[in-house]
């Protein structure tokens, strides 16, 4: 049965590894598969960790030895990683850093191979931080799944910020917070604090995709100004991605925001047919954005009841 149960952790081991450096996820999957990818490293590092424990060297060692060595392999290892990943072209990250130094903790301290000599109340303090620290590590994930689960049960509404997590359905160039000051229907609006670049803006990228059966776009904007804010409007499909994200296979619009509310409106037939050479999928629809090019001076807008009609 050990040998067994060995067989099984060295499997597990090594399919980590690859997964490890595998692509991932792209950035219009759901943001929870997203998580769990990244709460890999913690099960790798944690595998590991156990496997490493199971050898005689491990065992020979003090507890304080033992601690120290394992400790300091997952803070190398991690070093090394993102290393490698970021030679290959990923993103170096501190985050999964700290995903993996968990991971090594989780096996030192529930781990009864590690234990052995280890003063009961280290042993208590470590578990209860690896809980501490496991609960924070299981927030993002925790709550991409529950407002997942609140956007399909909201749609065909796409964002009305009344919920608390309804900022992650939006990424950008500009940032955004819920805020409470300004809303065309409920309590919040969705603050967006647009910068002098080339292009400022939000995206909503994690909202469902089918759009079909339905005529309208319907955005309310807020402009605090005292002028015209002109403001650029895009929707794309997932073909568009794959043909070079080209400008002439999307929709695009334009809009000028007038001091105060503005109800603006997006035919979602004319859409269908931006694209220039066919027609915009609407089952597969990857993103509407709101966006500003080249401003003098910062700005501010707020959205709220983005929906389908």
């Amino acid at each position: 049965m050990a040998e067994r149960v060995h067989r099984v952790l060295w499997f597990i081991a090594i399919t980590l590894a690859f997964l490890l450096f595998a692509g991932g996820p792209g950035p219009d999957e759901p943001r929870s598969l997203g998580h769990v990818w990244d709460l890999g490293h913690i099960a790798a590092f944690l595998v590991w960790t156990v496997l490493w424990l199971r050898t005689g060297t491990a065992a020979r060692m003090t507890a304080r030895r033992r601690w120290s060595v394992a400790l300091a392999a997952c803070a190398a290892l991690a070093v090394l990683t993102e290393a490698a990943q970021w030679v290959i072209g990923r993103d170096l990250s501190v985050e999964d850093g700290l995903r993996d130094m968990l991971g090594g903790l989780l096996a030192l301290s529930w781990g009864e191979r590690a234990a052995a000599g280890t003063r009961p109340g280290w042993r208590l303090f470590g578990r209860l931080a690896s809980l501490v620290l496991l609960t924070a590590a299981l927030a993002p994930f925790s709550t991409a799944v529950a407002d997942e689960w609140m956007g399909r049960r909201s749609f065909p509404v796409l964002s009305d910020f009344e919920t608390p997590f309804e900022s992650g359905r939006w990424e950008g160039s500009a940032s955004h917070v819920i805020d409470r000051s300004h809303a065309s229907r409920g309590n919040a609006s969705l603050r967006v604090d647009l910068v002098p670049a080339e292009y400022s803006g939000v995206e909503l990228v994690h909202a469902p995709r089918d759009w079909r059966g339905y005529r309208r776009l319907r955005i309310e904007v807020f402009n605090p100004g005292t002028d015209e804010l002109e403001l650029y409007g895009r929707i794309h499909d997932g073909e568009h991605d794959r043909r070079g994200r080209s400008y002439r296979e999307r929709y695009n619009t334009v809009f000028r925001l007038a001091p105060g509310w503005n109800a603006l409106t997006i035919d979602l037939d004319e859409a269908r047919r931006g694209p220039a050479s066919r027609s915009m999928d609407m089952s597969d629809i990857r993103s509407f954005m709101l966006f500003v090019s080249r401003l003098r001076a910062p700005r501010t807008i707020f959205i709220d009841h983005v929906r389908l009609e």
